[in-house]
């Protein structure tokens, strides 16, 4: 059974603060979060800009090989594969795979950015078996690693002015066929401070862009020559 919903005024003041934040963690069953999760949760997100008014258009198709402004970054994304081998990043249990959005990243802030806020640019979502779950505050799954195309590194700080190619990695259990589609979900940052911190940070990851695009298992190099 999942449990009763919260009660109708606690998701009445969600509803009423256009908060999708507070809306999808009052949606869930109390069976998961707990009463008393739900008033804290709610309290949270308030504290920190959650039950601002937000207002958002329905977000508009993610196109490949285009470049676009998801403050604080532009992001082309390229292509989405799958791959059970990539050096430098280790998956949590043999047989599994990464599914991979390689794309071609630039910082337009003025200053350093931690890899946390890369991660919660890109999100996937419908795709079956992925280790890490959807979040109550970003939309969608957010990646495990994000590596450096030239080395399979991990990325992060990102630097500002500097153009990066990576690939943001999402691990998938092997028990499951691997997707032939995945959609990705680009989400656009607010340079603000935080209700309760006078300190400014990039805050409210909000989906501007999105599409569901083909996934192909990767190619490497002796492949790709073989084909030329």
């Amino acid at each position: 059974m999942s449990g009763p919903a919260a009660p109708a005024d606690l998701r009445a003041r969600a509803r009423s603060s256009g908060s999708t934040v507070a809306r999808r963690v009052l949606d869930q069953p109390l069976r998961r979060i707990g009463m008393g999760g739900a008033v804290v949760l709610l309290a949270v997100t308030a504290a920190f800009g959650g039950l601002q008014e937000q207002t958002q258009d329905a977000p508009e198709v993610l196109v490949l090989d285009t470049p676009v402004e998801v403050a604080p970054f532009e992001l082309t994304v390229h292509r989405v594969v799958w791959t059970t081998d990539l050096p430098g990043q280790y998956l949590t249990e043999d047989g599994n795979r990464w599914i991979g959005v390689v794309a071609t990243l630039r910082n337009t802030s003025d200053a350093g950015i931690l890899g946390v806020t890369l991660r919660d640019a890109l999100t996937l979502t419908d795709v079956e078996g992925l280790v890490k779950e959807t979040g109550l505050v970003v939309p969608g799954v957010t990646s495990t690693s994000i590596a450096l195309l030239e080395d399979g590194s991990s990325l992060s700080p990102v630097q500002p002015g500097l153009t990066y190619e990576a690939v943001f990695l999402f691990e998938q259990e092997g028990s499951v066929e691997p997707p032939s589609s995945a959609t990705v979900q680009l989400q656009r940052h607010t340079w603000r401070s935080g209700s309760l911190d006078p300190t400014m940070a990039w805050w409210d990851p909000t989906t501007t862009l999105q599409a569901e695009l083909d996934v192909r298992a990767a190619r490497s190099d002796a492949d790709a020559e073989g084909d030329a």
